[in-house]
């Protein structure tokens, strides 16, 4: 950071700005969470046979992604021709928490549309900085990790790898439970040691959910991912009441009987540095077409919890199959919790365009799929 500055959102605000004591703001909370944004593209699995049954839509989509969302202005043709539109989504009173939305079309019929999603993957993409996605069993161990052991030594993982081995020599912006930080020294190397977290984490997750996840312990306070979550739906009724089915079913959110999900973990690059997230996928099938609800529940740095819920609904543009899809994305995030005014305002936009600029490198590789 320049003398005289303060980063703010992801501009530089001039120091005169500041209010109190100076403060490290959050484009490295950012951007961590909208690299993980990108890859809630890849839903859970959905069957295929299922999909091939759907039927156009009886209903008129758009005005019912009006009456649940923060646009009010959809223009399908508009949609179709590429844009991509994005906007802040509920205001929270949750000092923590931020949301922004976006809606698009890509110019495939529903059941490619969502197979796409469900298969596309930004590694492909060196400038969206994600250096590992796997998909884990449904029983994860830290074998499912070893990745992690031979992941490319580039500055990136030198730094996180360097932020690990100062574990237990004082403050840490690393996200762990206290049992967890004080394990390091007995794990070996710093690859042994995140096998472990990630391990012993899904493991939790895949057990009951958030509610038996360790807390954040290291940042100074207890926090709880369950309580994060339940927090963020609270935030937002509409958009909790348009998912009801999927949140109420879901583990993710506290629910039951969902069917199986698809769990991941990621390693990216986030301003040079390495970060490591696990998540899991829902999917449910509607009258229309298809909703799905991912949420990363653990982050090793950046942010507490970050939730994506997505609505697919088959349209026709210019006698042709296609498919909307809205997605909300629901952060939390200590960071946050210390703008105010314009410099919340400037965390919103980056999101919006950074999340615009994701979308729109997938909606390309979507048009460019058989």
């Amino acid at each position: 950071m320049r003398p005289g500055v303060v980063e703010a959102g992801c501009h530089i605000a001039p120091a005169k700005f500041r209010l109190g004591p100076p403060r490290q703001l959050t484009c490295t909370l950012l951007l961590t969470a909208l690299l993980s944004m990108v890859n809630s593209f890849r839903s859970a699995f959905i069957p295929i046979c299922c999909l091939a049954l759907a039927l156009p839509a009886k209903a008129d989509p758009v005005a019912e992604l009006k009456a649940f969302s923060a646009f009010k202005d959809v223009n399908l043709e508009k949609l179709a021709s590429g844009t991509v539109q994005t906007a802040r989504g509920a205001t929270m009173t949750f000092p923590r928490g931020l949301a922004v939305e976006s809606v698009y079309v890509v110019r495939k019929p529903l059941q490619k549309t969502v197979d796409f999603h469900q298969h596309w993957t930004p590694t492909s993409h060196p400038e969206l900085k994600v250096l590992v996605h796997a998909v884990l069993p449904a029983k994860p161990t830290a074998a499912d990790f070893q990745k992690i052991e031979s992941v490319a030594q580039n500055n990136a993982v030198k730094a996180w790898t360097a932020a690990t081995q100062k574990l237990g020599t004082g403050a840490t912006e690393l996200q762990l439970s206290n049992a967890e930080a004080q394990a390091y020294s007995k794990a070996g190397s710093p690859a042994a040691f995140w096998s472990n977290v990630l391990a012993q984490r899904s493991q939790a997750y895949v057990s009951g959910g958030p509610a038996k996840l360790p807390a954040y312990e290291t940042r100074g306070e207890a926090t709880r991912p369950a309580e994060e979550i339940s927090r963020l739906l609270k935030e937002a009724p509409k958009v909790r009441s348009q998912f009801s089915a999927l949140i109420d079913s879901a583990p993710l959110t506290g629910g039951k009987g969902a069917g199986a999900p698809t769990l991941y973990w990621e390693m990216i690059d986030v301003e040079g540095q390495a970060a490591l997230n696990l998540g899991a996928v829902y999917s449910k099938k509607t009258a229309d077409g298809w909703q799905t609800l991912e949420g990363a529940y653990y982050a090793s740095s950046g942010y507490y919890v970050l939730l994506t819920l997505s609505q697919f609904w088959p349209v026709m543009i210019g006698g042709q199959e296609g498919t909307l899809v809205w997605r909300g994305q629901m952060i939390s995030a200590d960071s946050l919790s210390t703008l105010r005014g314009v410099e919340r305002m400037g965390s919103g936009t980056a999101m919006m365009r950074e999340t615009k600029r994701s979308i729109e490198v997938f909606v390309k590789d979507a048009a460019k799929a058989p």
